[in-house]
């Protein structure tokens, strides 16, 4: 997908462990696993994070495969989204009807790749009653893989836990919480192992990661975020005010639905690096199109270093300042890690 990889390839994993099961995680995600090779058994589980660099050459698919959904991203190298759709679907488009692919059911590019796979579909959806996979309703995160896995009638459906129990922060997050659970459950997971995962799993470094809480601020790092999609789902994430910090480089992506929420949910923006101002100019748009709405003032920096100073002055106690760039951060970083990194650094020496 889009967003949500890490996480959910990252809750799969532990999910299996906390089951006794033998797994490998890898991928797009910590160390390759091709030096591991020679010691995976036939036996053991192998879950990836394969992104669209990765999928666009690929001939085959997985045996479980999934699509959590399909956003605007990564358009400066593939240049449609057509083509960007098109390096996604490889992961189901090489399956067999004895496979399996889980797609997310609220989002509408992922549920059209059902048409492009002959695997046995599986869903996920924040909303709807799904047929076959997990889906939350009220409250209750609810697995349903019985025919899936030939159990009785009356073990059909299982609740995971309850939505207030995750500790993982926004909506997106319970979704990805709802998938895992499906791909742990067709390794055979008992949903016993799934709650405790899911109960106690605080997240990935720089995935909405509470840095510190600091005279009644409390300071996040999503440095993953390196498309407008992304801090959208950060920013639905807080009832509380926010001071956000956007910049970094623009990947060519569209930036108006970000600035609309912006103006909805942010009481101080403040915007550094190359897309520094071209991002207040959205939000300034934005504002001038007759978007009333919580924003007080947009604040225009350089550097990350100047973007955390700002926020340390203009950041009020129950508030919470959020390093969500929107952007990649290959103008000043090798990557988003070391953003990321810098961010925390920085903020630990305040105060």
């Amino acid at each position: 997908g889009s967003a949500g990889k890490t996480t959910t390839t990252a809750l799969v994993g532990e999910m299996c462990r906390a089951a006794g099961l033998r797994v490998w995680v890898g991928g797009n995600i910590g160390n390759p696993l091709i030096a591991d090779l020679d010691r995976i058994e036939p036996s053991d589980w192998v879950v990836m994070e394969l992104s669209s660099f990765q999928l666009e050459l690929m001939t085959v698919s997985p045996h479980v495969a999934a699509v959590l959904n399909i956003t605007p991203n990564h358009l400066d190298r593939h240049k449609t989204m057509d083509a960007y759709t098109a390096a996604k679907r490889n992961v189901v488009a090489h399956q067999q009807p004895e496979d399996f692919a889980l797609l997310g059911y609220d989002d509408a590019n992922a549920r059209a790749l059902a048409l492009e796979t002959a695997a046995h579909l599986l869903w996920f959806s924040g909303g709807a009653e799904v047929e076959e996979g997990a889906f939350r309703t009220n409250s209750e995160l609810t697995l349903r893989l019985g025919d899936v896995l030939g159990l009785p009638k009356e073990d059909g459906d299982r609740v995971i836990c309850h939505a207030p129990e995750v500790r993982l922060r926004g909506r997106h997050n319970l979704l990805n919480v709802l998938a895992a659970s499906v791909l742990a459950g067709m390794a055979g997971v008992p949903v016993e192992a799934m709650r405790q995962v899911a109960t106690t799993f605080t997240g990935v470094a720089h995935r909405l990661e509470l840095v510190r809480e600091l005279n009644g601020v409390h300071w996040y790092d999503d440095s993953i975020a390196t498309a407008p999609e992304r801090s959208l789902a950060a920013l639905r994430s807080f009832e509380e005010p926010i001071v956000l910090l956007a910049g970094g480089r623009d990947k060519k992506l569209p930036w108006n639905e970000f600035a609309d929420e912006t103006m909805q949910r942010v009481r101080q923006l403040i915007t550094f690096g190359e897309a520094g101002p071209m991002i207040a100019r959205v939000v300034k748009e934005s504002q001038v199109n007759g978007n009333e709405g919580k924003l007080d003032g947009i604040t225009e920096v350089e550097t990350l270093e100047e973007a955390v100073e700002a926020a340390a002055q203009l950041a009020r106690p129950g508030e919470v300042v959020l390093l969500s760039p929107g952007g990649t951060s290959f103008d000043a970083f090798r990557d988003f890690a070391e953003r990321g990194d810098r961010f925390k650094e920085l903020v630990q020496q305040l105060g």
